[in-house]
């Protein structure tokens, strides 16, 4: 029972460490990294515009919406129909699982953080929940990285195994870093909301692993 509770007791620890931390900035303030990296992505003489070409912002407007909560949805079905049709009905199970819980849980930290989002710059995004954790980076990581973990066995070249992985993380990476950019969130906000998402998923699959050796 012990060397059973090892699995899922670090990625619990790295949850409650992590809530930990964003108590601790709601209640102190940023750190110094957090507003620097807000007004490096802007103009120094207009912090309401973007560095760089007029195009940037519509870059970033376009990557935030990869982290969505509609494209999320729409392709999570796909998934979910694709692995049925395929007669994996653990792994749609598995993968409805992670999602959908993820949904909740970054709902229920934010309520339970309750920390504000940055008002250092203008925000480029439309926005109406608190900041900690990012809920772009949490469910964006935890979604590309949970069909990336159920499709990837289904790949017989080891080589499209490792394109999936690497595409999975520019994406969610890039999803995060956007929320930087718009000014919607402190980078410790979508930090935290990558470090909740890998304990989140790792948490999912140590107990699913534990069940199918009962």
């Amino acid at each position: 029972m012990r060397l059973r509770c090892l699995h899922w007791l670090p990625p619990l620890l790295i949850l409650l460490i992590t809530c930990a931390c964003g108590f601790a900035l709601t209640r102190y303030g940023p750190l110094g990294f957090d507003v620097w990296l807000l007004f490096w992505f802007r103009d120094h003489a207009d912090t309401g515009k973007m560095a760089g070409p007029t195009w940037v912002t519509q870059f970033w407007l376009t990557l935030t919406w990869l982290g969505n909560t509609l494209p999320r949805i729409v392709v999570g079905l796909f998934a979910v129909v694709g692995l049925m049709v395929l007669r994996r009905r653990q792994d749609a199970l598995f993968l409805s699982g992670v999602l959908l819980s993820g949904l909740a849980l970054s709902t229920t930290l934010k309520y339970l953080i309750n920390r504000p989002r940055p008002q250092w710059v203008p925000q480029l995004d439309d926005v109406t929940t608190m900041g900690f954790p990012s809920g772009h980076a949490l469910n964006s990581t935890l979604f590309y990285l949970t069909v990336a973990i159920t499709f990837a066995p289904l790949l017989h070249s080891q080589g499209a195994r490792w394109a999936l992985y690497i595409l999975v993380i520019c994406l969610f990476l890039a999803t995060g870093v956007s929320r930087i950019a718009l000014g919607v969130h402190y980078p410790t906000d979508v930090i935290a909301g990558w470090v909740i998402a890998g304990a989140w998923a790792w948490l999912w699959i140590a107990v699913a692993r534990q069940s199918e050796t009962r």
